[in-house]
């Protein structure tokens, strides 16, 4: 079956990306999967609110955006946020953005630790249905890791508590892009010298 777009009959099903519960009547997206416990090839469906599933789940929301004649909201926007997730395939691990609680996390891009109350970028794989914490990156690592800046919208969605001054600031870092121009793909191969 093909993934969908459609009305949640309850308000029972948690969403898949943010964990929050699907209100009964709201639109939710569906991705379809093999059902791994099913003895005859079934199928089962991970749900997600509509706009996480475009920015954690790209190219099936997609798939079902494009199949779908339901009157969605902000429709554009959804399709352009998992384009964007289709063409930077790591987008869709950008989880939230927050201030780092402690110095003792490394990021994924440059191998540097990330200071305490400095702004960073949680990362989480899509493992087997589900989302496994990766680590983090900082902001001004975005662009070379993520190949993209465009993500400010995304980390607003995805980190509700970010305020307007907040979102300015991660901004700001956006744009100053990354810390130094050495980055491990720039790096010489220690096996080699």
């Amino acid at each position: 079956m093909p993934h969908i777009i459609e009305r949640a009959g309850s308000g029972r099903a948690k969403c898949r990306g943010c964990e929050q519960r699907i209100a009964g009547g709201d639109l939710r997206f569906g991705e379809r999967r093999p059902n791994p416990y099913a003895d005859d090839g079934g199928e089962m469906t991970h749900w997600f609110h509509v706009p996480c599933g475009a920015l954690m789940r790209p190219e099936p929301f997609l798939e079902a955006l494009l199949a779908s004649d339901q009157a969605i909201d902000r429709r554009e926007w959804l399709e352009r946020e998992a384009r964007l997730g289709v063409e930077h395939r790591r987008v869709s691990r950008a989880r939230a953005a927050g201030r780092a609680s402690s110095g003792r996390s490394t990021c994924r891009h440059c191998r540097e630790t990330i200071a305490k109350d400095t702004w960073r970028i949680a990362l989480a794989y899509y493992e087997d249905g589900r989302f496994a914490p990766s680590g983090f990156i900082h902001v001004r690592c975005a662009s070379p890791y993520l190949e993209t800046i465009d993500v400010i919208e995304r980390l607003r969605h995805l980190s509700p508590e970010l305020s307007d001054q907040d979102v300015g600031e991660i901004q700001a870092e956006l744009a100053l892009g990354p810390p130094n121009a050495s980055s491990p793909s720039t790096l010489p191969n220690s096996s080699n010298s």
